[in-house]
């Protein structure tokens, strides 16, 4: 706990976000997948206990609107025939602020600007439904959450497929400057060809370093080659 009083809120948000990165669609109503606000709150609460922060909800005073949404809905009856019919629901709308804030430090708070809007028939559901709305995607938006159809493992799969691929080309691009460096060193010494290809097969045994796929390896190799064979300022 000590370590955790050490964090600043920005660290320990960011201890949040890795664990609840994705979330799986785990609710079907009116046609679509989503994943519930107690789901969502499930998984986070658990952390901001562990890491000692607070959120803090609250509506902007003077913001809220709240008005008559009249609009008509066409409707099928058992026999085929089609009619309107009449609606009429409340609309709810205000300006929030959802608040941060670090257990160890209370001082230490940051204020997000956000928004709530809310539509059903009766006043309190629409104000109830629009705080339920604008909570679940406050978080899943602060938090960069993912929310799939697919097993969250197979999403986090495709994160670190997505992440190799990167670091592929990043290795690409490091192992062409290695190359661009031998070549102009050797230009110029093609007596030490043996000591450099014995450096590079500590790195790769076939000697072949464009088989580096690993930007890390890659950059050691970079490091090393650079240290053991110099440029001259002129080169």
């Amino acid at each position: 706990m000590a370590e955790q009083a050490q964090l600043n809120i920005y660290q320990k948000l960011a201890k949040i976000r890795k664990p609840v990165e994705v979330m799986k669609r785990d609710t079907k109503a009116y046609g679509y997948n989503y994943t519930k606000e107690e789901s969502i709150l499930a998984k986070i609460t658990v952390f901001m206990e562990k890491y000692g922060l607070s959120l803090i909800p609250g509506i902007v005073e003077g913001s809220t609107v709240v008005q008559p949404y009249n609009y008509k809905k066409t409707k099928t009856t058992p026999k085929g025939d089609i009619y309107e019919e009449n609606v009429n629901e409340v609309l709810i709308n205000a300006d929030m602020v959802w608040t941060w804030v670090n257990n160890d430090n209370p001082e230490e708070r940051i204020v997000v600007p956000w928004a709530m809007v809310g539509q059903q028939s009766d006043a309190s559901q629409s104000f109830g439904s629009g705080l339920t709305y604008a909570s679940r995607y406050f978080l899943l938006k602060y938090f960069n959450i993912s929310t799939s159809n697919d097993d969250p493992d197979k999403f986090r799969s495709k994160q670190r497929e997505a992440e190799a691929s990167e670091d592929k080309l990043i290795a690409e691009q490091i192992i062409q400057d290695v190359d661009t460096h031998i070549k102009r060193y050797l230009a110029g010494s093609p007596d030490k060809r043996d000591e450099l290809a014995k450096l590079v097969t500590k790195y790769v045994k076939s000697g072949d370093y464009f088989t580096i796929k690993e930007s890390t390896l890659a950059g050691k190799l970079m490091q090393d080659v650079k240290a053991a064979f110099p440029l001259e300022e002129s080169e």
